[in-house]
């Protein structure tokens, strides 16, 4: 179990299964599977994504910055913003921009992961202060 599932396990209401977590989710318009949403709740969900945590939260009375925190995820994660300059480019170059950010606010997870340091749930998954700040600050929501 990680603190995100143990979290989930607090809030669902006791009549629901993972199958009704989904269907909930679905009906507000969310894609939540309900392969997904038990992988959630057992522990075995991997990196939490936005959307999935959107959907769950949602159904559950639990807002998105508990989730993100017990995720180990930055929990003031704001969009990103291009500077005004940005509307010159076209639509090739705003897609090496959106890769480009993509890498970068993965980029401290993957060195994490790699040097055996993940720990879903845990804040800086054994990252260094340095490491941490810039993932705390780097992992941002898609560009929009």
């Amino acid at each position: 179990m990680t603190n995100l599932s143990d979290l989930l396990n607090s809030v669902k209401p006791t009549e629901w299964s993972y199958r009704e977590v989904a269907r909930q989710a679905q009906s507000r318009g969310h894609k939540l599977a309900p392969a997904t949403a038990t992988a959630y709740f057992g522990g075995r969900h991997g990196e939490p994504d936005d959307a999935t945590l959107q959907a769950l939260s949602a159904v559950l009375p639990v807002g998105i910055e508990k989730l993100r925190e017990a995720a180990g995820l930055p929990t003031h994660a704001t969009p990103y913003l291009p500077p005004p300059e940005s509307s010159r480019l076209g639509r090739k170059e705003r897609r090496v921009v959106d890769e480009l950010i993509r890498l970068l606010a993965d980029r401290p997870v993957a060195e994490a992961k790699k040097a055996g340091r993940w720990n879903p749930g845990v804040a800086s998954h054994g990252l260094s202060d340095s490491e941490a700040d810039i993932a705390a600050h780097s992992k941002k929501d898609d560009y929009k």
